[in-house]
């Protein structure tokens, strides 16, 4: 094999679908790591540096209580933020405030400084949830998620290395300070602003958050973590960090392709099988200082890299999936904070709940190995729980391109301002004085068919799509437009394909049909934004 098509199939394997533009990966790079400084440089003061024993305390407990219950109200907070970009940099700079605090010398102001630290930290991961989301879909997420988590720790251990040598900590808050005007910086020229439109909801936030599928997967994760809990409890901290790095990376990019690629009920199942040898193997080499002919401690890495870290990416993944269907996105912050303080309420429940059954006198008698019967227990629940759930990733969709076949922008009049057909090989503009003829027709036909079922159901709720024979047709309305998208395969992520072209559309178009009198010169550039939109790309980042 060539080296050019190696590289080809590479990029199709790890990068297609990636259609990242430079300035808002390098936003969310530098947000994100902006967080794993803060979170690894709190993990290795009250974790790693610390005896076991000494580190799992009462405060360390308030500590994660006090981070469940910020999640959970950050979600409310995040959805009445508008500007998300400008809130992120407003928000990390009240935390770098607590950062200083926590170095002045005094009990009392270090406290008040961890306590700010601790509220605004999930409000910061719910924002730049929001915003990874913005920029991602069904057919990326995974990937851009675990590259961005890897490289995002690796900067992150910097906030170790300050920690580690204890009279640079001073100065970390300064270092967070340099990250901040990067950040700020990156944010002159990449902004996210919600709308009141985009937002505008008929569901209730209960409805959702108890709908069958919803509820499956958010007490799935719980369950999940709930094991890691019971994980650090039974084992602590004693394992090869460098081990647990590696192989944490690794298996990040083999999770982000196959939930990309695979599905992500499948690849959350397989990810439970593979986490299920672990927990067996660990319980059945109990006070063994080796593990199949492997130290213990390389193995713990292992087994930490395969629990921690996958269960975050799964989290963002889905969620982000959830907080994307219509009718969700005014509630993307709550979902996001709901998954996230469940994560670590379910933590804080497995570890005590491993201790208490551990201090029972007599448990070891009856019970031998208990939490390690538990652990299996629960995942055998789980795999039964999971095999009814909704799966995001239809298999084919990553095939999208090929299954669209026409786009119509047109407006509420039936007027077509541009068609495109992607099935013919000698594509050509077409112009309103010249060919638009049929493509009016067919757009007064579409708007006479949105009129009249609008009519009959007595509803506001706009028509998302309609199905005939092979073909489905994907509805989007801007202000002043309304785009159709026919294809021959029902693929969810069609839909919001089509969403950011009309975005796209009706930004880049506003003036002219705010004022439109007939004049169709100024929508031949068009054919920009389909390219834009409707190209498969293997490239990561784009212009």
């Amino acid at each position: 094999m060539s080296t050019f098509k190696f590289k080809s199939k590479v990029s199709k394997v790890f990068f297609a679908d990636i259609a990242l533009s430079r300035i808002s990966f390098l936003y969310l790079l530098l947000s994100f790591s902006s967080l794993a400084m803060i979170t690894e440089a709190l993990l290795f003061q009250y974790a790693f540096i610390v005896d076991y024993e000494t580190a799992i305390n009462l405060e360390v407990f308030i500590i994660l209580f006090i981070i469940s219950i910020s999640f959970l109200v950050s979600g409310i907070v995040v959805d009445y933020l508008k500007d998300r970009t400008s809130s992120f940099n407003y928000i990390l700079l009240i935390t770098i405030i607590g950062l200083f605090l926590t170095v002045l010398g005094n009990v009392i102001v270090y406290y008040i400084g961890l306590f700010i630290i601790l509220l605004t930290l999930p409000q910061l991961i719910v924002l730049w949830f929001t915003i990874l989301v913005h920029e991602t879909n069904i057919l990326n997420r995974g990937r851009v998620t675990a590259f961005l988590i890897i490289i995002s720790f690796i900067i992150g251990t910097t906030g170790a290395f300050f920690v580690l040598f204890a009279p640079l900590y001073n100065y970390f808050f300064i270092l967070e300070g340099a990250m901040l005007i990067l950040i700020w910086w990156s944010s002159k020229k990449y902004k996210y602003l919600e709308t009141e439109e985009r937002l505008r909801s008929d569901k209730k936030y209960f409805k959702i958050i108890f709908e069958k599928h919803f509820f499956r997967y958010s007490s799935s994760f719980t369950i999940l973590s709930f094991i890691l809990g019971n994980l650090l409890a039974t084992h602590g901290y004693d394992m090869d960090l460098l081990v647990f790095c590696i192989a944490s990376f690794l298996y990040l990019i083999a999770a982000g392709w196959f939930l990309d690629n695979v599905g992500r009920k499948v690849s959350i199942v397989l990810g439970i099988l593979l986490l299920s040898f672990f927990l067996i193997s660990s319980g059945s080499f109990i006070g063994s200082e080796y593990i199949f002919g492997i130290p213990k401690r390389i193995f713990l890495g292992i087994h930490y890299a395969f629990s921690i870290t996958p269960l975050l990416l799964a989290i963002f993944t889905i969620s982000g999936d959830f907080s994307i269907e219509r009718g969700n996105l005014k509630f993307r912050g709550r979902i996001n904070g709901l998954f996230m303080g469940l994560m670590f309420l379910g933590i804080i429940f497995g570890f005590v709940f491993t201790r208490w059954i551990s201090d029972l006198p007599g448990v070891d008698l009856f019970i031998p190995n208990f939490s390690s019967l538990i652990n299996s227990f629960a995942l055998v629940i789980l795999l039964v729980w999971m095999m009814s759930m909704k799966e995001f990733l239809v298999s084919k969709e990553r095939n999208w391109a090929s299954t669209i076949k026409i786009l119509y922008v047109f407006n509420n009049t039936g007027v077509c301002f541009y068609s495109y057909n992607f099935e013919s090989k000698d594509q050509k503009l077409y112009a309103k004085e010249d060919e638009c003829m049929d493509e009016d027709l067919v757009s007064s036909a579409l708007t006479g068919v949105l009129s009249i079922l609008s009519e009959i159901t007595h509803s506001k709720k706009k028509l998302r799509r309609i199905e005939k024979d092979d073909d489905y047709l994907y509805f989007s309305y801007g202000k002043n437009h309304i785009t159709t998208l026919i294809s021959s395969m029902d693929l969810p992520v069609l839909t919001r394909k089509l969403d950011n072209f009309s975005k796209d559309f009706e930004d880049k178009f506003y003036e002219d049909l705010k004022k439109f009198v007939g004049n169709m010169t100024p929508f031949e550039s068009t054919k920009y934004l389909i390219k834009k939109n409707f190209t498969q790309k293997y490239a990561f980042l784009t212009e």
